[in-house]
Formats: C-alpha cells, structure tokens, sequence
C-alpha cells in the first residue's frame, strides 16, 4: 500500500482488477430485507442475486450507510501501515455515508492524532465517483501527498459528467430518489428516460425520456459529444446492470467518434443496481486536459 490509503465505498462502479492493482480499499453499503442485513459485495455478491431476492419478496429493500463503528475500525486498521487515508464517498445528498464517515475520523483522531484522514464528498455515485476513486488512487500509487491527492479528486470532480439511461423508474422512486408520480408517467409511456446526476446538486434530474433502448443510447452518445471540444481526450467509464452488448457497442461508438484516453467497461455492484434498476447503463466522463498537473 502507498503512503496514502485511497478508501471507497461500494457504490463506486470500477473494474474489480483496478480496485487490486491501485490497493483500493472498499467498505460495504448495507441494504435490508425481509428482517435480514446483507453487506454490499460481500453477503451479496451480484445484481443478479438482489434482483431475485427482491422478485420474491412483497417488500422492496432498504439501504443504509456503513455505520461509524465500521469506518473507524478500517481507520484503526489502516492506521498501522500509513498516517494518511483519503477517503471518497457517495454524494451526501444521496447517502448519509459521508456523514458516517466523517464521524468516524472525529472519534478515530482522539486515539490517533496523528493520522491524517481527508473524508471526501464525491458529490455524484457509481461511474463518475469510480472515475474520482481511479483519479485518486493513481496519485497515491505514484507517490503524491494527501493534499496533492486532495487537489487531483476536486479537480476531477468539477469535470466529471454521469449521465444513465434506465428501462425502468420504477427502482428509482421506489428508493426515493425521484416522485413515484414521475415514474409512473414514464412506465405508462414505455420511456427510457435518461438521467444525470450533476456534482454541483449531487442528486440525480431526468434530462430526457426517449421511447426505445436505441434511441436512448444514441442520445447519449450525442450529450457526450456536445461536451467535448474537438481535439479534447476523455476519460469514460461504462457501467451497467448486465447489458454487456448494449455497453460494447457504446464503447465502440464513442470510440469512432471522440478521442478517447481510457475507456472502462464494468457492472454495476448491487446496490447501485437496485437504485437504477435491470437494463441500466450509464456513462461516466471527464475531459482528460487539467488532470496532470
């Protein structure tokens, strides 16, 4: 492990071989049904696994924040093999997990004042934070300071763009992130809206609501496009809930059309699946031009 230990949650979308090359270190969200508490990537492995738990069950899951014990145990353990830990979580107004974790690093830093903990509001979720975490742990792994760290994760932050496309809002609002209202208009009429989660919010909005699956992914293709300035290199990650062709051939389209530095494909862990639903696939970006300084 570098000097500096880059620390996540699991709803960070990024490929499991970069997640052990980089030492990033994951700590689980919880998510509850029928009386029972799986730990995310852990006690459930797959989206596959939580979507038929939840078609047999009458109750849709709840989710929760690893509590502070939990953190502070990862500090506690991470603290005798470095003094610095950077910590990027899901965005505080979707999750209380920053907050948990914040709250970790008061009680662990009575014990161990000298370990330097930075806790780090992602603003945003799964492919763009996954885009931050890598950011991060690239720097770590190439010697750079807490604070240079720091500096990189914001930078990459105010850049980075999510945008997903879901078969169904029905997951969406059924964990409140949208009004069941809207996402009853949109299953009515059979859309695929497509949906963006701004850092400057950190919450998701619906930006259009295209009828089919491949009118959503070239709508996709074209919001990423009126972002890029001609000659400007993209960072991407792609991830989904099983939709391995739908992801490949968005890769292959952006590749023919944008000057891509690194293009990611991976799924979605549970809970982020739950939260979009079966049939997702999303898009996260960022120009690559401000990130090597």
């Amino acid at each position: 492990m570098g000097k500096v230990a880059i620390v996540t949650d699991t709803t960070a979308s990024l490929p499991s071989e970069l997640v052990h090359s980089y030492q990033v270190v994951t700590i689980p969200l919880l998510l509850h049904l029928d009386g029972n508490t799986y730990r995310d990537t852990v006690d459930m492995k797959t989206a596959d696994e939580l979507f038929q738990l939840v078609g047999k069950s009458s109750h849709f899951p709840t989710t929760s924040a690893p509590p502070p014990g939990e953190y502070v145990k990862l500090y506690q353990q991470l603290g005798q093999q470095t003094d610095h830990i950077f910590v990027v979580t899901m965005s505080s107004n979707l999750s209380l997990t920053y907050g948990s974790a914040t709250q970790a690093r008061a009680m662990v830093k009575k014990e161990l004042p000298e370990l330097n903990i930075e806790v780090f509001d992602s603003k945003t979720t799964v492919g763009a934070m996954g885009l931050i975490v890598l950011a991060a742990a690239r720097a770590a792994a190439a010697g750079k300071d807490l604070a240079e760290i720091t500096s990189i994760a914001e930078a990459v932050r105010s850049r980075v763009s999510y945008l997903f496309m879901m078969d169904t809002l029905t997951y969406l609002a059924r964990s409140g992130r949208i009004s069941k209202a809207k996402a009853m208009a949109g299953n009515m009429l059979s859309m695929k809206p497509i949906t963006e989660i701004l850092t400057s919010t950190g919450r998701p909005d619906v930006v259009t609501r295209p009828r089919t699956k491949k009118k959503a992914i070239e709508i996709l293709l074209g919001l990423v496009e009126q972002r890029v300035p001609t000659g400007q290199k993209l960072r991407v990650l792609i991830d989904h809930t099983g939709l391995v062709e739908e992801a490949e051939r968005l890769k292959a389209m952006l590749a023919d059309r944008l000057d891509l530095a690194e293009v990611l494909l991976c799924r979605y862990n549970p809970i982020s699946s739950m939260i979009v639903g079966p049939g997702g696939v999303g898009l996260g970006f960022y120009l690559e031009s401000e990130e090597k300084s």
